[in-house]
């Protein structure tokens, strides 16, 4: 999966990630399940998120956010929640190797140095950095340096954060997919602000896709009307499972039907090019409608507009030409109901 590879897959289709995060609760079996369900509802890859939590989690300092809060034991530091979580090098090494065999792209988010390393090492053909990292321009700077397809995702950012990030980025590597985004989770529609895809896409001149935290299908069907070809959704094997993301995550059958959902929306923009599609030819010769006579004509006689009325007869002379009729002599008896033909006029008769 490399950059121009992944670039022609995003302009002939879309590009699906699905989201398997932490939901499988530290398990590498359950990490398996999920690849199956990704693999089955059509995604085109599955993502997870690396990190050692010594490396990142202060077991004192660090907060727990209110959505964790609502999901997990309040009582339990965010230290502890998201330790239990993690999975070990080798679970990943395993997981790619599976990923591998399922013929769907694996790849991960590192949440520090040593995991970035580690990813590149299994040979994870393209890197993530999470919202959070938007502002950690030393680590933007390392991931940026592994020359890999980088997505860059921009939640909770402001638009001089994102310059920054990008700029420091594409300094290094210019493989890059910028995530529009919104860190709620579920992330409520009326905050969504969809409209800065396109700007992300006109200030920053990369490929702009949508990390989509929202509950259903409508905003990441907007999202592809706006111009997103790449788009991630978390996902899980139960919405009731214990931990902080399955509530806000998409059941297998869900995640199935956003995939075909949002494919269908793409196949339904087309090329931009106004014409009578293949589809429609039979209705526009059916429904089309042409000049006939409302009355009979006497030879000889000056057409008037109220000779005329416009019926769908499948075949004939538009009701354009009209005005071409009008003042003008019929060139014989011309009964009533029937289809105007030029030969029906003498034109240029004297008055």
């Amino acid at each position: 999966m490399n950059y121009q590879k992944l670039v022609r897959m995003m302009d002939e289709g879309l590009f699906i990630i699905g989201e398997a995060g932490v939901n499988h609760n530290g398990d590498l079996e359950i990490a398996k399940g999920l690849v199956d369900v990704a693999k089955a509802a059509g995604c085109d890859a599955v993502k997870f998120q690396t990190w050692i939590t010594e490396k990142v989690y202060s077991r004192a300092l660090s907060l727990k956010p209110e959505y964790q809060m609502r999901t997990t034991d309040r009582a339990e530091s965010e230290f502890d929640t998201i330790k239990k979580l993690e999975l070990s090098f080798d679970a990943f090494r395993e997981l790619k190797k599976y990923c591998d065999h399922r013929e769907i792209v694996f790849f991960s988010t590192p949440d520090e140095r040593e995991s970035v390393d580690f990813l590149i090492d299994i040979g994870a053909p393209l890197l993530k950095t999470a919202s959070q990292d938007v502002t950690n321009l030393p680590f933007l700077r390392h991931v940026a340096k592994a020359g890999l397809p980088l997505i860059v995702s921009t939640g909770a950012c402001r638009l001089s954060e994102i310059a920054e990030a990008i700029e420091t980025i594409s300094s290094e590597n210019q493989d890059l997919v910028i995530l529009h985004c919104l860190s709620a989770y579920p992330a409520p529609l009326e905050d969504l602000n969809l409209n800065v895809i396109p700007v992300l896409r006109q200030m920053f001149g990369y490929p702009v896709g949508f990390s989509d935290h929202t509950t259903g299908t409508a905003a990441a069907c907007a999202a592809v009307a706006l111009g997103a070809r790449i788009f991630e959704k978390h996902f899980t094997y139960n919405r009731s499972a214990s931990g902080p993301d399955h509530q806000a995550s998409l059941s297998p059958a869900e995640l199935k039907e956003y995939v075909d959902t949002l494919r269908a929306v793409h196949s339904s923009l087309g090329d931009g090019h106004k014409r009578v599609m293949s589809s429609e030819e039979n209705t526009r010769k059916a429904f089309r409608r042409f000049l006939v006579t409302a009355r009979p004509i006497r030879k000889g006689a000056r057409f008037e507009e109220s000779d005329f009325v416009f019926k769908k007869t499948g075949s004939g002379l538009s009701p354009a030409v009209l005005e071409r009729f009008v003042g003008e002599k019929a060139a014989r008896d011309i009964p009533e109901d029937a289809l105007m033909d030029w030969d029906f006029v003498e034109f240029g008769a004297p008055r």
